[in-house]
């Protein structure tokens, strides 16, 4: 996955970091309120070495060394079994060393003879109570170890410097700790969530998602929240209209492209290609093209039956109970062939030679044919469309079909020597990380004022 594709989705999906981090906030502070509140107490205490009353400035700093270097080894005194079991005793705890090594803790900061005891309890008083039992039993147990055997006295000397205090606030749960760390776990995982989006969304969102080494993109058709089959006739100077008028003159002044007959297939089921199919060739009319269009796909007959069309259509010319003349209607200018009655086995129909002379037959009377053609996948029925155009153009609806399936319809039609001149994109984002350049450009589109 590209740097670039990670920030579009970052643009995309923006509001996920937001989301997720605010939830884990919420954690965080939901758990400071459930977490048991535990108190904190700490005594600090001092080691002296018992210089004799003469000793000069040279004896003086290596007492100072020597209790340093005491406090050094007490670290690790205060931790033993030894100073634990007696803490345990003296309180009637009733819990192991083990569990008391955790409740109890001690600092020693480098190169100072000073130790920080300190005890953790559910309550204030209890922590500073086992705070005094663990400065006790510590003392107690380096005088027992320093003094000398036969002697009365220990040359090293523990002095408090601060007692254990009622701690007024819990150490812990720390609200403002869980919320950084519950903010931090939500914005971390929104950002997991969008790369693993990123990598795995492969649909085509627009021209620039059609993906080097796809079909050339003719234009793309701004999304306008209906389905118009006849656009450019309904509403001539809106921004679809516009972008329909775009690709006929693309099409039209593409080099080496034949205009005979042009069949419009969509890449996937999911994709809408009739009114790209219609639209086409009511832009085409305009340009003063005389233009028939042909509902292809008997399977659906999308084009039949959003414009109303009956009769007996291509299907009842293919069976041989109409002609062509008879089947045509003519809807906002253009002479339309509907599909008739819609089969379930088109192949049968389409394979044969009366479709070829059927199209041949309207390539002799107008300019151009259309063909509105079946989804390229997954089915055949495209191909018998296609054979008989001089030109092929696949259509994807924004969104809908991947790059992959994109890439695999155009492969099945060059596998069978159709190669089309191109792609067009429908519904495509004129706002956001998702429009072309090109097609957010229609946005500012105005209708014209008498």
């Amino acid at each position: 996955m590209s740097a670039t594709t990670l920030f579009r989705a970052l643009k995309k999906w923006w509001w996920t970091l937001l989301a997720f981090a605010a939830l884990g906030a919420a954690a965080g502070f939901a758990a400071s309120l459930v977490l048991p509140a535990s108190y904190t107490s700490t005594a600090q205490l001092v080691i002296a070495y018992n210089a004799p009353a003469q000793a000069n400035s040279s004896d003086l700093v290596q007492a100072n060394n020597f209790a340093v270097q005491k406090a050094f080894a007490y670290n690790e005194v205060a931790r033993s079994p030894r100073v634990l079991e007696q803490v345990i005793e003296s309180e009637g705890l009733g819990i192991t060393v083990e569990a008391a090594a955790r409740q109890l803790s001690v600092e020693a900061p480098i190169n100072t003879p000073i130790l920080a005891l300190s005890a953790e309890a559910p309550t204030a008083q209890q922590a500073t109570q086992l705070a005094s039992a663990f400065v006790t039993a510590f003392s107690e147990t380096v005088q027992s170890i320093e003094t000398p055997i036969g002697g009365t006295t220990s040359p090293v000397r523990i002095e408090t410097l601060q007692e254990p205090t009622v701690p007024i606030d819990p150490t812990s749960p720390n609200t403002l700790t869980n919320l950084a760390l519950g903010f931090a776990v939500g914005f971390a995982l929104a950002l997991l969530w969008i790369a693993v989006a990123a990598a795995r969304d492969r649909r085509v969102h627009g021209a620039a998602s059609v993906g080097d080494g796809g079909p050339r993109v003719l234009g793309s058709i701004p999304a306008s929240g209906r389905a118009d089959l006849t656009e450019v006739a309904d509403s001539p100077q809106s921004a679809a209209s516009e972008a329909y008028r775009t690709v006929a003159a693309v099409l039209g002044h593409m080099p080496n492209t034949r205009l005979d007959v042009v069949a419009i297939v969509p890449a996937t089921p999911r994709d809408g290609a009739s009114a790209l199919s219609t639209n086409l060739a009511l832009a085409m009319r305009e340009f003063g093209v005389r233009v028939a269009l042909v509902d292809a796909n008997l399977r659906s007959g999308t084009i039949s039956s959003s414009l109303s069309l009956d009769g007996p259509g291509l299907a009842g010319v293919l069976a041989g109970t109409a002609t062509v003349a008879e089947a045509l209607r003519t809807v906002s200018g253009i002479d339309v062939l509907p599909v008739g009655e819609t089969s379930q086995n088109p192949a049968e129909l389409m394979s044969g030679s009366g479709f070829a002379g059927v199209v041949k037959t309207l390539s002799e009377a107008y300019d151009m044919v259309v063909l509105d053609a079946a989804p390229s996948l997954p089915l055949s029925d495209a191909i018998f469309s296609c054979s008989v155009a001089g030109s092929t153009v696949l259509a994807v609806s924004a969104g809908r079909a991947t790059s992959a399936q994109l890439g695999a319809a155009a492969d099945g039609l060059r596998a069978v020597g159709v190669d089309p001149v191109g792609v067009v994109v429908m519904d495509a984002k004129t706002a956001g990380v998702d429009a072309d350049p090109a097609t957010a450009l229609f946005r500012d589109l105005r209708t014209s004022r008498a």
